[in-house]
């Protein structure tokens, strides 16, 4: 083994907890480029199960969602065992091996197609204020209510577990099987009221059906009366994601891939139609459509780029004349250059195509190696100046007069086909400067290249935090280290952190039950080996 294969086994074993043959199983598979392994890793279990499913095939008849045809029922059942196991492998996993890091949050368990509801609440989390308002919730003592005011009860005493379980949970993950239960119930009971229609829905459908849910279950009210201008009845939600015009007010803006680049589309939306914007909440939501309809009819996930940049200069949006000059002008000027920008990308790509092939080989040349790198780096650089990669240059004019700055804070990906696809989430923690990726009940560190690079071409859901927001999150961000350095020595009513304290008193022992059980099991398995 040679040392870059060396050191790439001894990162993924020692900091993500790979064993050493599956870095050598995983490496020559993917020419052992360390980020595509990473990608390999996160559908071994499915793999493994030999349950691949050919894109192809799926694409031969029109997507039909309501109208599966047998075959694909068959795939949908072996994909269903495939999780079985998987979860079986996850629940009987040693103790030694289930322990969790510190400075590292803590993963939840797919139960079966639940990775897009998983991602969600990875990501609610992060917000202090709804965690801090579903944590203090009283719950409703009289028995005298109806059923669904009971059912939306256990919706939130479900919820106040799975946040808890985050905030003090000793172990890398843990299963939400009993919040999954209640959403599901949940969600068939108000159905009608929040007006979902499609049973299919992609992540940032599902995304305002959840939050319409604890809405509604905050509230204790559920005759929802819809309207332009209300979303959610909980004001403290309407402020934390609410975009508010004078026309209507909406959670999120939907972005069509062909706009290329964020600002291109906030130009078209704002600017070009003329829509005046009231209020931009602390949490500003982007969802980007992937799925596009061919030629045939037939309905295709594109991993076509689309790019943003970390940082939102927004005066523009809430009518700032001079900004909104600098943006036209910008988006004017710029996208008379996009087929220049198209040439250099798909020579970039076939550069890298080849750099990737040629280091591949057993024995190569290392002049013509540094040659490829050296032409590839320029083609790079090239590219990076051109729209839609060069917003920077928009923003180094807007940013000396910023007083709406939004910050990129959360990015949720899809990846597979459409009706076999998964997604997981990418988060940047504020206090520690790092991205985590969760996917499911791994959640490991990323650097910001390998997060943009997946994202532009796979981003599905992109959260902007404003800068009072991103000031929240830090500190609660600093909170949540400070329990991982003492969680293991917490004790009944010695919670002397201010977040401890928020958690109901039920909830704070039974996880403190858990985590000594767990840690006792995790003692003695250390103690044989």
């Amino acid at each position: 083994m040679n040392q870059k294969f060396k050191e790439i086994t001894e990162y993924l074993v020692q900091q993500k907890g790979w064993t050493k043959e599956q870095a050598e199983e995983i490496g020559p598979q993917c020419q052992w480029n360390r980020s595509l392994m990473e990608k390999a890793y996160a559908d071994l279990c499915l793999d493994k199960q030999n349950l691949k499913v050919s894109q192809n095939s799926l694409l031969q008849n029109d997507f039909q969602v309501q109208n599966y045809n047998q075959w694909e029922l068959d795939e949908n059942e072996q994909y269903e065992q495939a999780l079985k196991a998987s979860q079986y492998q996850q629940d009987t996993q040693p103790a030694s091996k289930r322990k969790k890091y510190d400075d590292y949050p803590v993963g939840m368990q797919n139960l079966g197609n639940t990775c897009y509801l998983n991602c969600l609440i990875q990501l609610l989390f992060y917000n202090p204020k709804l965690v801090e308002q579903i944590l203090q919730y009283k719950i409703p003592e009289s028995s005298q209510s109806g059923e669904i005011l009971q059912i939306s009860k256990k919706f939130i005493i479900e919820l106040q577990v799975v946040f808890s379980n985050q905030i003090m949970s000793n172990q890398k993950y843990f299963k939400p099987s009993q919040f999954n239960d209640a959403a599901k119930n949940l969600e068939k009971k108000v159905k009608n009221i929040i007006q979902q229609n499609n049973d299919f829905m992609d992540v940032s459908e599902y995304f305002a059906v959840l939050m319409e849910l604890i809405d509604l279950s905050l509230n204790k009210q559920f005759i929802k009366q819809h309207n332009k201008l209300t979303i959610f009845q909980n004001e403290q939600l309407e402020k934390q994601y609410i975009i508010k015009s004078e026309e209507q007010h909406q959670f999120l803006w939907e972005m069509g891939i062909k706009n290329y680049q964020i600002y291109n589309f906030l130009n078209k939306e704002i600017i070009e139609n003329q829509r005046k914007i009231k209020e931009l909440p602390e949490n500003l939501v982007f969802s980007l459509e992937r799925n596009i309809q061919k030629n045939n009819r037939k309905i295709e996930k594109t991993e076509e780029k689309f790019y943003f940049p970390n940082n939102l200069h927004l005066d523009f949006i809430l009518g700032d004349i001079q900004a909104s000059q600098k943006v036209e002008k910008y988006i004017k000027e710029q996208l008379k250059t996009l087929e220049v920008y198209q040439q250099l990308n798909k020579q970039t790509e076939a550069f890298e195509k080849v750099l990737i092939y040629y280091e591949s080989l057993p024995m190569f040349d290392a002049f013509i190696l540094r040659n490829l790198k050296f032409e590839y780096q320029k083609k790079v650089e090239e590219l990076n100046k051109q729209f839609p990669l060069n917003y920077e240059f928009l923003n180094q004019e807007l940013q000396n007069t910023s007083k709406n700055l939004y910050q990129l804070a959360q990015i949720v990906v899809h990846t597979g086909s459409i009706l076999h696809g998964h997604y997981y989430l990418y988060q940047y923690n504020f206090y520690l400067k790092k991205w985590f990726k969760y996917n499911d009940t791994e959640v490991v560190i990323q650097t910001e290249q390998e997060v943009m690079a997946d994202s532009i071409k796979n981003g599905n859901i992109l959260i902007y935090l404003s800068q009072e927001q991103k000031r929240e999150v830090y500190s609660y961000q600093k909170e949540l280290n400070e329990i991982d350095k003492i969680r293991d020595q917490l004790k009944p009513n010695n919670n002397v952190n201010n977040l401890l304290k928020k958690i109901p008193k039920e909830i704070y022992e039974n996880i403190l039950k858990e985590n000594e059980q767990f840690l006792n099991k995790y003692g003695e398995e250390i103690k044989d080996c």
